[in-house]
């Protein structure tokens, strides 16, 4: 029976059978790629899915509200506090994304854990290691003062060896 149908028919039949489980979850991908930006950054959101051909909808959420955008990427040209939360997208053809979390945050702050932040320990070695550094110094040059010192007075002097009996 199969043969006796045109190609046209059986990718009708075939595409009548496609529903949106069928295909890969839409995936959201950020613009800089990391989820923590600072206010007025730029950042852009792409939504990654399945579109019919007819039909290129894409549809966003915020916080699990629905976004006025219907493109497959959305913008945020200044990103303000209010933006932090989670995203999701959907197209024509696939399902819900998995939640993306964006933070936005108002200054460049540095958590005192941060490898950044020096520690009371790191600065004691630092200071340590400075310390080291100005006493070997000191060291070197009067070695070689006192070399070049002993090497001028031992010019002259004659060294003679005998063997004793």
């Amino acid at each position: 029976m199969w043969q006796m149908l045109s190609p046209t028919a059986l990718l009708l039949l075939v595409s009548a059978g496609t529903r949106a489980e069928d295909h890969p979850k839409a995936k959201v991908t950020l613009d800089p790629q990391w989820n923590r930006v600072l206010k007025d950054d730029e950042v852009v959101l792409r939504c990654q899915g399945s579109y019919s051909s007819e039909d290129h909808f894409t549809q966003w959420f915020h916080n699990g509200t629905v976004i006025e955008n219907q493109s497959s990427s959305y913008s945020i040209a200044a990103a303000r506090v209010e933006d932090s939360g989670v995203y999701q997208c959907k197209t024509a053809l696939s399902p819900l994304s998995d939640p993306v979390q964006l933070e936005v945050h108002t200054g460049p702050t540095i958590p005192p854990d941060s490898p950044l932040f020096p520690s009371w320990i790191q600065v004691t070695f630092c200071l340590v290691m400075g310390l080291l550094f100005a006493v070997d110094t000191g060291l070197y040059v009067s070695v070689q003062r006192d070399l070049r010192n002993s090497m001028r007075d031992q010019k002259n002097v004659k060294v003679t060896w005998s063997r004793g009996s």
